[in-house]
């Protein structure tokens, strides 16, 4: 019975985990079409233990909602709803550079006046320590850099490898190309 029922606890947790490149896909639909978010959020709320990185996921989404809402109380229970669970995630899993730069996103957009953007440093401080942060993934690793030199919140040091990083994935597809012809 014991038996049983931890088979069948195993199950119900694996069949609620939703893999990195989901989140990293619905995520990306989510940005750009309500009912994309929608769905993700309900996804994610359903589940009912969440990984880190689905928390964090599920954070960033109720901060997207703030794009739809014209009443700032509305907004700023988003705001809370989201920082809660970002940084819930980033406490159980401080050392993931991408749970950090959900974060940072979401701290970038805050006024500062509201004192809720505190970790931009400290999650920058944890992106460029990890330099192959979502290699496998050229179009997301570029929308990444991308944000982050726009963000204007790097150091000047930091803007610099971003911008030669970028140059470098540039280059790539060239480079192929070169080498299939030839």
């Amino acid at each position: 019975m014991l038996l049983l029922l931890l088979t069948l606890a195993g199950t119900e947790a694996a069949a609620q985990t939703v893999s990195r490149q989901q989140l990293r896909e619905s995520f990306l639909g989510a940005t750009t079409r309500r009912s994309a978010l929608d769905s993700l959020t309900r996804k994610l709320e359903s589940l009912s233990r969440k990984s880190p990185a689905e928390e964090s996921y599920l954070g960033i989404c109720n901060g997207l909602y703030c794009q739809y809402e014209a009443s700032n109380w509305a907004k700023l229970k988003y705001v809370m709803k989201s920082k809660n669970h970002l940084n819930s995630a980033v406490e159980r899993d401080a050392k993931d550079p991408e749970l950090r730069f959900l974060r940072l996103m979401l701290e970038h957009f805050l006024p500062s006046f509201l004192g809720l953007n505190k970790h931009i440093s400290e999650d920058l401080a944890v992106i460029f320590s990890n330099p192959a942060f979502i290699d496998e993934n050229a179009d997301l690793k570029r929308k990444v850099i991308e944000f982050l030199i726009w963000s204007k919140r790097c150091s000047p040091t930091q803007h610099q490898l971003l911008e030669r990083k970028l140059e470098e994935m540039n280059r790539a597809p060239a480079a192929a190309t070169v080498k299939k012809s030839g």
